[in-house]
């Protein structure tokens, strides 16, 4: 185990460092003058060449690329990403002013996700081509078909303006972010539920849980030692995937390169956290994941 987490943890940090090559590469090739830009978005106006100049010293902005490279990436280790080309205010503050709200939204759309497929998928699987399996199939075609926007229209007409049980506009409170994480959360229940009721099939018909199955063991021992740790393996990596997807789901304004670079940097962070995480879930889950069968 010591040497599979080692493997992911080298694994993650080659991760990084291409990610944040490719970040830098973003800021280096951008087309104006960083330096420039920076001034107008402070309110200078006009802008001296002298200025212009101390701004490209303090940027380093003159110096060869390998060293403005590791400069870079040591101010990034710091948090220091920069200011916002538009509003001269730090990356780092422009995101962690939005983190939290992400951060609910997409946690509550998560566990709605996890807590709707899971039982719907294995329930599926167990009822395959009776009613609870086609309930199943329209709620997966139903979540990936619909469209978001179309989605979110008919929860509002129904929840907020015919039943007034939720506000119509979202806000990071407990009424306010039910409908947003609700709609957010309808593509992954569809392709979890998917996911969940055909590993839930594949494994159900493996020889050990036969083995489970005439040596007299219940049901539902069965089902929750046996079934579900084998066949959450793949789904734990989709579900890694979507919850990533859902934090670094904002939008990012196009043009500003320091902002576009922040998030770049921090959606590479997040997937490798994400993914490190559901390597040691399936690992603790699998012992066939540690030895790399």
């Amino acid at each position: 185990m010591i040497r599979f987490v080692g493997q992911r943890l080298l694994w993650a940090i080659s991760v990084l460092f291409v990610v944040s090559v490719l970040a830098f590469s973003l800021e280096a090739m951008a087309p104006g003058d960083p330096a420039r830009l920076l001034l107008e978005a402070s309110g200078m106006a006009p802008i001296p060449e002298v200025a212009v100049a101390a701004k490209r010293a303090e940027m380093r902005l003159d110096d060869p690329l390998p060293i403005r490279y590791l400069d870079w990436v040591g101010h990034a280790l710091r948090g220091d990403f920069g200011r916002s080309f538009r509003s001269y205010q730090p990356v780092l503050d422009a995101y962690r002013a939005r983190l939290p709200a992400t951060a609910i939204l997409a946690g509550l759309a998560g566990a709605i996700a996890i807590l709707t497929s899971l039982p719907l998928g294995v329930l599926a699987a167990y009822q395959r081509g009776k009613l609870p399996d086609a309930v199943a199939q329209a709620v997966a075609v139903t979540g990936s078909a619909v469209p978001g926007f179309w989605m979110s229209l008919v929860l509002i007409f129904v929840f907020a303006a015919t039943l007034r049980w939720l506000p119509a506009f979202g806000s990071p409170t407990p009424s306010g972010i039910v409908l947003p994480a609700v709609v957010v959360s309808l593509p992954a229940i569809a392709l979890l539920t998917r996911l969940v009721r055909s590993a839930v099939l594949d494994t159900i018909v493996q020889d050990f849980v036969q083995v489970a199955r005439a040596k007299g063991l219940r049901a539902a021992t069965i089902a929750y030692r046996h079934v579900l740790p084998n066949a959450m393996v793949p789904v734990l990596t989709i579900l890694g995937l979507e919850l990533a997807n859902l934090l670094t789901g904002a939008a990012v304004l196009l043009g500003d390169m320091p902002i576009v670079v922040g998030f770049a940097v921090a959606a590479g962070l997040i997937f490798v956290l994400v993914n490190l995480m559901v390597d040691l879930g399936a690992a603790a889950l699998d012992p066939r994941v540690r030895a790399g069968v």
